[in-house]
């Protein structure tokens, strides 16, 4: 009878364990799901390091089709992982963004698809574009996904009518690739012609004067002043022995043209012609930031800032060759083959080839508003305390970027080694396409925790002694209590 009963017990004690336990892996179950359609994430850290900031949470909940990001990263990356825990934070945001992660080396297939060059690399596809991103990071991601979302297209004009590079042409010295990578950005390519045309359009994001072979028109030139000045963007390609009647418009905005040719031994070594200069130095600029392919230059003339700049305007060399090379100034001895750098007459490397002027609109406008209030004041013979502040409005910044060659991205240059991308970044800073939304990093800042001698002990005692010696203890009191009823 004993032993039956003890029988008894042991079923029932079994049973209740296994309902017990089965119940506790249903609730598991149960917590898991909703856990999975439902996720909740804290970010318990004081600078939010692990959490979008509001600009970025607008512009992912805003999205309306579905976006899939492409990372191209090593299998074994350290920043794999995290990189998959800040496309994770973006896809709790919105379950329109997918992401995957390709290893390069695994699938080299996909990688070419994509003109993938480096590790680290963030493809996004979504609203019929794409959009590369070479750092992953909140910042590029957030303006990544901005610019995919954005229908509206900005407009690059280009200038016509003096002999510049084609936009049609397929030839060797035609534009048509140029036309077709910035459609591939989701830019609006036209053409612009000043004779018919008293002023720059409203609508240009950049205005590209590419190589002309005639003068431009005092007008003309008129005209793209007016349009830097009240904060247009110009880019200026001037071959050698032409500048298009641009050279004093240019110098007028701390930018000077030599009239000489850039001869560079490096390039031999790439197995170019003496007259292509290659670049692989570049200034610190946003357009050059982590820029580091070599991009080469047929037939460019130096282009270099001016001693002393204008009042107001800001002068920035992007490009500069290497020590080898040197700007020869007499090109009738060149084209008889008979160049050799002579000291005191040839400007010896590096020699710039590239160079970007930012103006300062609002000191110009203020300046020559100042200027405007004297004469009249003077010719009126009355004080300009009342003279109205117009200046006072401010003007964003105008730029002008000169190139000293405008064949560096014709069709047979363009997608030679980094010219494209060279290119394609300054159009993106000049048309405020490269950062649309800058998000300032977190600040990790540690605190200093100093303990009296009794909070001291109390982390001694409280973690250390007593929670072990209570856990023991309810184990000893439950050991006993079973061992009891048996």
């Amino acid at each position: 009878m004993p032993k039956q009963k003890k029988a008894r017990r042991s079923l029932v004690y079994g049973s209740n364990a296994l309902v017990s336990t089965l119940v506790f892996l249903a609730i598991l179950v149960f917590v898991a799901l909703i856990a999975q359609r439902h996720p909740l994430r804290v970010d318990l850290t004081e600078s939010g390091e692990f959490s979008l900031s509001e600009q970025s949470r607008k512009v992912v909940e805003s999205l309306q089709e579905p976006v899939t990001i492409k990372a191209f990263f090593a299998t074994a990356s350290p920043q794999r992982l995290k990189t998959k825990d800040l496309l994770e934070t973006y896809r709790y945001h919105n379950k329109k963004i997918r992401y995957e992660f390709v290893d390069p080396d695994r699938r080299p297939e996909v990688a070419r698809q994509y003109e993938i060059r480096d590790y680290g690399t963030l493809v996004l596809e979504g609203f019929g574009r794409k959009e590369t991103v070479l750092r992953a990071d909140e910042e590029a991601i957030t303006n990544a996904l901005l610019k995919l979302s954005r229908k509206k297209k900005k407009k690059i004009y280009f200038l016509t009518g003096h002999g510049e590079h084609s936009l049609d042409e397929i030839n060797k010295v035609g534009y048509s690739t140029v036309k077709s990578a910035l459609e591939k950005e989701n830019y609006t390519v036209e053409k612009l012609n000043l004779l018919q045309r008293e002023n720059v359009p409203e609508d240009a994001a950049v205005l590209i004067v590419a190589g002309p072979h005639k003068p431009l028109f005092p007008e003309e030139v008129a005209s793209l002043e007016a349009y830097v000045k009240r904060g247009g963007k110009v880019v200026v390609f001037l071959d050698p022995g032409l500048d298009g009647g641009l050279k004093d418009f240019v110098r007028s905005l701390g930018i000077q043209v030599g009239d000489d040719m850039v001869i560079d031994k490096l390039s031999r070594v790439f197995g170019g012609s003496y007259l292509m200069p290659v670049v692989t130095r570049y200034g610190a600029h946003k357009i050059t930031e982590g820029f580091n392919v070599a991009t080469f230059y047929s037939e460019a003339r130096s282009v270099r800032p001016v001693k002393k700049p204008p009042e107001g305007v800001t002068v920035v060399t992007l490009a500069t060759t290497s020590e080898n090379a040197w700007a020869e100034t007499d090109l009738d001895r060149l084209h008889r083959g008979e160049a050799s750098f002579e000291e005191g007459q040839d400007a010896p490397g590096p020699v710039p080839l590239v160079v970007l002027a930012a103006v300062d609109t609002n000191k110009l406008s203020k300046s020559s508003s100042t200027q405007t209030a004297q004469e009249k004041a003077g010719r009126e013979g009355r004080d300009e305390a009342g003279v109205a502040h117009a200046a006072e409005t401010r003007l964003p910044t105008g730029y002008l970027v000169v190139a000293g060659d405008s064949d560096f991205v014709d069709n047979t240059h363009f997608g030679l080694s980094g010219n494209g991308d060279f290119f394609l970044n300054t159009i993106h800073f000049l048309a405020e396409e490269e950062t649309l939304i800058t998000i300032e990093p977190r600040k990790k800042e540690g605190q200093t925790l100093i303990l009296t001698q009794d909070q001291a002990r109390l982390v001694f005692w409280v973690p250390l002694v007593l929670i072990p010696a209570l856990v023991l203890a309810v184990g000893l009191g439950v050991y006993r209590m079973r061992r009891a009823q048996r």
